[in-house]
């Protein structure tokens, strides 16, 4: 039995792999090399994320801004920023070398936590209904004498725990149509908010809404006119009896100039 020889690739293609392997890391490591220029503080190794923390504590010590320190500490993407720094300074501690980091560590982290307590406690304060305010119990002023329109009918609805507050607005001609593109504007301590009737014509050619911040004021201008102000959120009963918020709904209408 005969048996014939086996095959070898051509050396030529090792070769070629081996010189193309080399070339590839020359021109990856040396003509075009991987450049990091920006990165941030969560990207950073341990050692320096904890540098970065004694710059921040460093910072806070000089300008006493413990809201641009809290800013800064989450950069880190720590879970937890107030545990991470009390965690750092009990390490610090257990080093003779390092007693004062750990005990400036350790009081930012204190402030810390009393500075998230108090604004996690005053958001739940504004963003909780009170069950025991009554529906329309937030007075709405008109205030639009001589106006192009005026005030016709506001009633407060409460819809569900779950829906937001809206002001709901309606605005109709002397003829009692519906109006579409009228302009209208909500000022506030939050800025300037400006929208038309019409963006919803399902409900109305001459309907409007925008959502409301519990705990802030507007005034409300149509067509440039003001119209009304203090006008506010207010929190009302669902059938059920739940506490929740309410949304104004706003009839206008257009001052007949005949």
């Amino acid at each position: 039995m005969i048996r014939e020889p086996q095959q070898k690739p051509p050396l030529f293609l090792l070769t070629g792999l081996v010189i193309g392997l080399l070339l590839g890391l020359v021109v990856a490591w040396l003509v075009w090399p991987l450049r990091v220029t920006e990165v941030g503080p969560a990207s950073l190794a341990t050692p320096y994320q904890e540098q970065y923390r004694l710059m921040v504590e460093l910072s806070y010590a000089a300008s006493s801004d413990l809201g641009r320190a809290q800013a800064r500490l989450a950069l880190l993407g720590d879970n937890d920023p107030v545990r991470a720094l009390s965690s750092q300074a009990q390490v610090a501690l257990a080093n003779n070398a390092t007693q004062r980091e750990a005990r400036a560590l350790a009081g930012l982290a204190e402030e810390l936590g009393t500075y998230i307590f108090n604004l996690q406690a005053t958001a739940a304060a504004v963003n909780t209904p009170d069950p025991n305010e009554q529906p329309g119990a937030t007075p709405i002023e008109a205030v639009g004498e001589g106006a192009a329109y005026f005030l016709d009918d506001q009633e407060l609805t409460c819809e569900s725990v779950d829906a937001p507050p809206y002001v709901k607005i309606f605005v109709f001609d002397p003829n009692r149509n519906p109006q579409a593109g009228v302009r209208l504007t909500l000022n506030s301590e939050e800025g300037e908010a400006q929208f038309t009737t019409g963006q919803r014509p399902e409900m109305s050619p001459g309907y409007a809404e925008y959502p409301l911040t519990p705990g802030v004021a507007y005034t409300l201008h149509i067509q440039g006119d003001q119209m009304i102000s203090g006008l506010q959120a207010s929190a009302c009963e669902t059938e059920d009896g739940e506490p929740a918020w309410g949304s104004w709904l706003l009839l206008f209408n257009a001052q007949d100039s005949q």
